[in-house]
């Protein structure tokens, strides 16, 4: 018995360490949103990443952490890890970011997802200007990406009002005050 009780509690903590694959998660964060009337926000996402920090950071303001989640079903898969901080990492989230146009982008890179169909809506990719590439607007901090991100909440929230997404506006704003 005794030997027994060792075993699973190795298993336990074993199974506990490992992480979540990234297709569960966005599963579990589809069916939520399909039972609350939301979409999904898929935000990859590292430890070492200073902007998706910030970008996090942003999300949970007390001023904008209710319109998000009005609006919103968040899942953070956990991608690009170094040395000993690889096991954190969500299995399968490299694949789907780069199924989703993450490929070479960096991170935090995220896309919306229509809670209903599951079908995707818009992802970080900023359009192509000029001759320069489409590139992966990361945490929103200048003007122009703040400006594309608002574009996006546009289309991945329609519903949500101008005073809100001047809420959220003001809270990417203020990460270039602070500097």
């Amino acid at each position: 018995m005794r030997k027994f009780l060792t075993l699973a509690l190795a298993v336990l903590a074993t199974s506990a360490m490992a992480q979540v694959p990234a297709d569960a998660l966005l599963k579990q964060a589809l069916g939520t949103a399909k039972s609350s009337h939301k979409n999904v926000f898929v935000r990859f996402t590292a430890s070492w990443c200073g902007w998706c920090q910030k970008m996090q950071g942003v999300l949970d303001q007390k001023e904008v952490k209710p319109i998000w989640d009005k609006y919103f079903v968040s899942t953070a898969i956990v991608v690009l890890e170094n040395g000993d901080k690889e096991k954190n990492e969500n299995p399968g989230g490299e694949a789907l970011m780069e199924a989703n146009g993450g490929k070479n982008q960096g991170i935090p890179f995220f896309y919306f997802i229509d809670g209903q169909t599951g079908k995707p809506i818009v992802n970080s990719l900023m359009p192509p200007v000029g001759t320069a590439k489409a590139a992966n607007v990361g945490c929103p901090y200048e003007p122009n990406e703040i400006e594309f991100f608002m574009q996006l909440l546009k289309k991945s929230a329609p519903k949500m009002s101008e005073d809100e997404r001047g809420t959220i506006r003001k809270a990417f704003e203020s990460l270039k005050k602070a500097g």
